[in-house]
């Protein structure tokens, strides 16, 4: 069985998009800690994400469902996107489960 193996740097500029089929944006760095890939530094280029002064997410590389041409990662980082919506939405209404447990991705400035 053959190894396949890439070198960071061709990883730069892949279009990522969420399991749903969102465009978020492009990889633009790795980020390396105790010589193993904790995460990954993502480019936003949604305007909707734009508007509200996010430029790029970290992304924990446990969240990577697909790297190859485009990267697919899991939507829990969309949740991003529509968290306030949803807060906004729940502070009236009950809590909402889905709100609760969404993980925390860094903003990026």
């Amino acid at each position: 069985m053959a190894l396949n193996v890439r070198k960071i740097s061709e990883t730069t500029r892949s279009k990522v998009y969420t399991e749903d089929g969102y465009f978020l944006g492009e990889v633009e760095d790795a980020i390396i800690s105790d010589n193993k890939i904790y995460g990954w530094k993502i480019k936003v280029l949604d305007p909707d994400l734009s508007r509200r002064g996010i430029k790029g997410l970290i992304v924990p590389h446990q969240l990577i469902k697909a790297m190859g041409q485009i990267w697919i990662i899991s939507k829990a980082v969309y949740s991003v996107k529509s968290s306030t919506e949803k807060e906004e939405k729940s502070s009236k209404e009950t809590p909402n489960i889905e709100t609760q447990n969404k993980i925390e991705v860094e903003k990026v400035e």
